[in-house]
C-alpha cells in the first residue's frame, strides 16, 4: 500500500484546486499539471498528499481524494510542525521539494522510501558552503533513491557541491504555450518602448538593477516598465520615485499565469535579470517569454548558460550591472535588425531548453520502481547526459 507525501516550502494547492474549479484558470505556471498528476496517483494509491509548509494550517481531501495541507511555517526555522504533520500522514514514500535538511533527515531516520527534487542553482558560496554543507552527504545517501534538480545545470550544479552524477536528474514541467504559436516580431518604430518583468519582486531577481537601467535610459528613450508579481513592492517603488522614473514603473501586482503570454507578446522586450546569488533553476519566465517570440534580455546567471547565444536568440547582460542592463535594452530596441534575429533565434533556444524527464513522469517511475523504471530513471542522469567525466 502506497501512501505518497510530497512537501514543498511554498505555494497551496487547496487554493490553486479552489481557484481552478472556479475560474479554469490557475496563478502559477503548473499549479494545474501538478492537481491533474496528484489526483491520478490517488488513483492508483491509499493516500496521496502534499503538504505546502507557508501556506495557512489546514488539513483537506479535495474532491479528488488528495489531501491538501498546510503548515503555517518555514521549516528550516522551526520544523516540529511539518515533522509533526509528516508523522500524522505517515507516507511510505516521501517527497522533500527543496534542501529541508530536517526534513531529509527525518527520512532517513525512518522506514520511508525517500526523494528529493530541487529547483535550486547553488552557485552562492554562502548557500553552497555554509547554509548546505551537509547536503551532499545526505544525498548521497543510498536510502535517499531520487535527487533531481530543475533544469540540466541545476542538475550539475549539484554534482559541483559533490553529489554523485550518477545519482542526479533534470526535471522539467511540460510546456504546452511553444514558438511555434507565435510569429517572429519585428518592433513597431516609436515610442514608448515597453518592458516586462514577472516573478518574484526582490533585489536578487534584480528588480531593483532593472528600475536603475529604466532610470539610466531616461534621457535617452521613452522606456516603460511593467512588473508583475509579489514582493518587496514598497522597496522598489520608492526606489523608482527616488530615481525619477516613478511614472515609468507600474507595479502590478500578481498577475494569473493566463494572462501572461498577452503580456509578453504586448511587450517589447521582456527583461529576466537574475543575480547569480539568487538560487535559480530554470525560470518558467525564460521559457515563456521565449515561447513569446518577444525578445528576451537576461542575465547572465549560471543557470541561463549554453541556453542562450548573446544576440542570436537573446540579449545576454552581466547579472548585477544595470548600465550593462540599459545599454542591452538601448542595442535591441534601436536596432530592427538584431531585434527581428533574436525574435527569430527564440525558437531554437526554447527547444534547447527542453527536458524529456517530465516531474510527472519522473515521480511515478521512481514510486512503481519496476526495472524497466529503474533504466530508464538511471538513463536520465548527469554522468548518462554528460558521460564519463
Amino acid at each position: 500500500m502506497t501512501r505518497l507525501l510530497i512537501v514543498h516550502y511554498s505555494g497551496d494547492y487547496r487554493e490553486a484546486d479552489r481557484l481552478r474549479r472556479a475560474t479554469g484558470g490557475e496563478t502559477y505556471y503548473g499549479h494545474g499539471y501538478v492537481l491533474d498528476q496528484l489526483a491520478a496517483w490517488r488513483a492508483e494509491h491509499e493516500a496521496v498528499g502534499f503538504l505546502c509548509s507557508l501556506a495557512p494550517s489546514y488539513w483537506e481531501t479535495l474532491d479528488s481524494g488528495v489531501t491538501v495541507i498546510g503548515a503555517d511555517t518555514n521549516p528550516d526555522q522551526d520544523p516540529a510542525p511539518v515533522l509533526a504533520l509528516i508523522e500524522q500522514f505517515a507516507p511510505t514514500h516521501l517527497i522533500v521539494f527543496g534542501p529541508m535538511l530536517h526534513l531529509i533527515r527525518w527520512g532517513l531516520e525512518h522506514d520511508v522510501r525517500l526523494g528529493v527534487i530541487m529547483a535550486d542553482s547553488f552557485a552562492n558560496p554562502y548557500y553552497r558552503w555554509v547554509r548546505f554543507r551537509r547536503l551532499p552527504k545526505l544525498l548521497n545517501d543510498r536510502r535517499v533513491t531520487l535527487v533531481a534538480n530543475h533544469g540540466a545545470n541545476a542538475a550539475r550544479a549539484l554534482v559541483g557541491i559533490g553529489l554523485r552524477a550518477d545519482k542526479v536528474l533534470a526535471w522539467d514541467f511540460p510546456h504546452d504555450r511553444t514558438p511555434e504559436t507565435q510569429p517572429c516580431k519585428t518592433r513597431a518604430s516609436g515610442p514608448p518602448i515597453t518592458l516586462l518583468f514577472v516573478g518574484s519582486i526582490s533585489a536578487k531577481k534584480g528588480v531593483g538593477d532593472l528600475v536603475r537601467a529604466v532610470a539610466l535610459l531616461k534621457d535617452r528613450l521613452d522606456v516603460r516598465l511593467d512588473v508583475a508579481g509579489l514582493g518587496a513592492t514598497d522597496k522598489f517603488a520608492a526606489l523608482a520615485t527616488r530615481l525619477g522614473v516613478a511614472d515609468r514603473v507600474r507595479f502590478l501586482g500578481l498577475v494569473p499565469n493566463g494572462a501572461i503570454p498577452a503580456m509578453m507578446q504586448g511587450a517589447d522586450a521582456v527583461i529576466v535579470p537574475s543575480r547569480h546569488n539568487f538560487p535559480e533553476g530554470l525560470p518558467l519566465t525564460l521559457f515563456e517569454g521565449l515561447a513569446s517570440r518577444t525578445p528576451v534580455i537576461a542575465s547572465d546567471h549560471p543557470m541561463f548558460d549554453g541556453h542562450l547565444e548573446d544576440g542570436v536568440s537573446a540579449l545576454v547582460f552581466a547579472a548585477g550591472k544595470p548600465r550593462a542592463l540599459a545599454d542591452a535594452i538601448a542595442r535591441l530596441v534601436t536596432d530592427p535588425t538584431l531585434y527581428a534575429r533574436v525574435s527569430q533565434g527564440s525558437a531554437a533556444a526554447w527547444h534547447r531548453m527542453q527536458n524529456p524527464v517530465k516531474w510527472g513522469e519522473m515521480i511515478d517511475r521512481w514510486v512503481r520502481d519496476d526495472a524497466e523504471d529503474r533504466v530508464w530513471l538511471s538513463a536520465h542522469t548527469v554522468s548518462a547526459l554528460d558521460g564519463p567525466a
